[in-house]
């Protein structure tokens, strides 16, 4: 099978897996694991070559997305990422998240709404916040389960940019994860779950900081409230930071309300920040 070749399945091995389950459900602050060399070598290194950015890359940069471009359009994906996420989507694979996270029914988005590739460039930061946890389009997905991997070759401690975990009322960091080269992050996603990398990233111009994002979701029975990505400040923020992040958070939730509307997209979106670059 195609997904054997891509992700690397010595480290998804029955023990591994109990391992996984018994980290998931003790971490702090809330339930995520660190798998390393989560995919096979070779294709991860193919994979950088899906970096560059053109026009089909998203343009999410403002207040707290800063510098931040993402690609998601699985119709312009080369082969190497359409099977990446063919494979992330497959029974066994998923049949695997279930086992490390005791989460029944979750199943990968295949428009990739919100992930796909990844990169924020020299002096960009992702703000600490939660994730949307209702989809945009389809108002019966909850979302509950988030997977990053790294694909960062040679990066630095003094580049910033590790992903911050913080507690569950968002007013303290609890740990970081280095986003070094093929490194796998699993984390539970819901009101609770705060994440970022805030600090300004201090790479060289010439390098991003990369990664893969893939969003699982279960069904509800009915439909979900719109629940846009929920930005918040660090204590130490000053006034004016605070009320651009604020600023900038509601303008989210007026785009999120008219992206369910279909009256407003990524694509449209992307032009008029494209415009005010």
């Amino acid at each position: 099978m195609i997904s054997n070749k891509i992700i690397n399945y010595r480290n998804l091995n029955l023990k591994n897996i109990k391992k996984y389950n018994h980290k998931y459900n003790n971490s702090i602050p809330f339930p995520y694991i660190v798998i390393d060399n989560f995919l096979n070598k070779k294709f991860a290194k193919l994979l950088l070559n899906s970096f560059e950015i053109n026009s089909d890359w998203i343009n999410y940069s403002f207040v707290n997305n800063f510098k931040k471009y993402g690609f998601n359009n699985r119709k312009k994906m080369n082969k190497e990422l359409n099977n990446l996420f063919n494979s992330l989507a497959t029974t066994k694979f998923v049949s695997k998240l279930k086992k490390i996270t005791s989460i029944n029914g979750l199943f990968l988005d295949p428009k990739l709404d919100g992930g796909g590739l990844h990169q924020i460039f020299k002096g960009g930061h992702l703000n600490v916040h939660t994730d949307f946890s209702s989809h945009t389009n389809k108002p019966n997905w909850k979302r509950v389960l988030n997977i990053l991997v790294y694909l960062n070759k040679n990066w630095k401690k003094k580049y910033q940019g590790n992903l911050e975990l913080w507690s569950k009322d968002g007013k303290k960091k609890i740990t970081e994860i280095f986003p070094k080269f093929n490194r796998c992050v699993i984390f539970l996603t819901d009101e609770n779950s705060f994440h970022g990398h805030p600090t300004k990233l201090n790479c060289p111009a010439n390098i991003s900081r990369k990664s893969i994002a893939a969003y699982y979701f279960i069904k509800s029975k009915k439909n979900l409230k719109l629940s846009p990505t929920n930005y918040i400040h660090r204590p130490k923020d000053n006034f004016k930071t605070k009320l651009l992040i604020k600023f900038d958070k509601n303008l989210n939730s007026i785009y999120s309300f008219l992206k369910r509307k279909n009256i407003l997209n990524d694509r449209k979106i992307t032009k008029i920040l494209n415009f005010f670059s």
